[in-house]
């Protein structure tokens, strides 16, 4: 009864363990290569940062309202989740300064002073705060990554489909 017990004890924790390491990811993880962390950053970032693109280009070019802009915006973001979800990660490392670094941000932020200066302020504000990473969690990009990930960090998910990983974590999921 007692080993019955402490085994049921020694699963629980080793399940918890496993459902806490799978949750958080750092880049300071040990399972993965400088360049294989780059290369997931790049996917992960695609289709949230180039939400600002069609945004402030159908706002301003198109001259259409924020919500037109978002609504549009959304799709486009939507569309750049499924070519990361499902495309090889060299391209998208190739033009990640487009859209995460700090290249990435700057051009966030020229996109948000130029809507101001055209007195659209919702969206130099959605902008200037998406340059800094503070308006993600309102693009359906980082929705679409959560959603889709099992068990996991959606980041450890991506680096599995990149590189075929099994994490050492994963045999002590509870099942």
């Amino acid at each position: 009864m007692i080993d019955d017990l402490t085994e049921t004890r020694d699963r629980i924790h080793k399940q918890a363990s496993a459902h806490a390491e799978a949750s958080v990811y750092s880049l300071n993880n040990t399972y993965l290569s400088r360049w294989q962390k780059a290369q997931v950053e790049a996917v992960w970032q695609f289709p949230i940062g180039i939400f600002a693109y069609p945004l402030v280009v159908t706002a301003l070019v198109f001259d259409q309202n924020f919500w037109v802009a978002y609504g549009v915006a959304t799709a486009f973001s939507a569309i750049a989740w499924l070519i990361a979800s499902r495309a090889p990660a060299k391209p998208l490392v190739a033009a990640s300064f487009l859209y995460a670094g700090w290249i990435g941000m700057l051009i966030h932020i020229a996109l948000a002073v130029w809507a101001f200066v055209e007195g659209r302020i919702a969206v130099a504000i959605f902008t200037g705060l998406d340059a800094i990473g503070l308006a993600s969690f309102l693009t359906i990009g980082m929705w679409l990554w959560s959603a889709t990930s099992r068990h996991m960090n959606p980041k450890y998910a991506i680096a599995k489909r990149l590189f075929g990983i099994e994490f050492p974590f994963e045999k002590d999921f509870a099942r």
